[in-house]
């Protein structure tokens, strides 16, 4: 697991993506110990099916904002599909932690200042 940090640029830019998308109103530093049914989107009364779709369209924003609007690329052998996927795995399970999304989130993006290890 990632350590929950602001030098993280996986951490940091979830972080703001995160804020932004009005999901968690929270300071950085209180935010990755929060749970992912703490996020805005999460209903526990919703049916799984319903979970997922809700949670999938958070992962497609989430995507967008990397990719789009913070020069984020794929990890190697990283789709958008599986960037996705990947998220979906994490946001449909209320007792993750958003720390838990911003480790996937790592493995899955190469952030904007970020060097590739390849």
């Amino acid at each position: 697991m990632a350590t929950w940090e602001n030098t993280n640029l996986a951490c940091a830019t979830l972080w703001t993506t995160l804020y932004h998308m009005n999901q968690l109103h929270t300071n950085f530093e209180d935010s990755g110990d929060l749970k992912i049914s703490d996020l805005t989107f999460f209903n526990p009364l919703s049916s799984g099916d319903a979970r997922e779709q809700e949670a999938r369209m958070i992962a497609d924003q989430i995507d967008n904002t990397f990719v789009n609007a913070r020069g984020a690329k794929y990890a190697d052998n990283v789709t958008n599909s599986t960037a996705i996927n990947g998220m979906v795995s994490i946001l449909i399970d209320g007792d993750k932690q958003v720390n838990d999304l911003a480790s996937e989130a790592d493995e899955l993006y190469i952030f904007w200042g970020e060097q590739e290890n390849q």
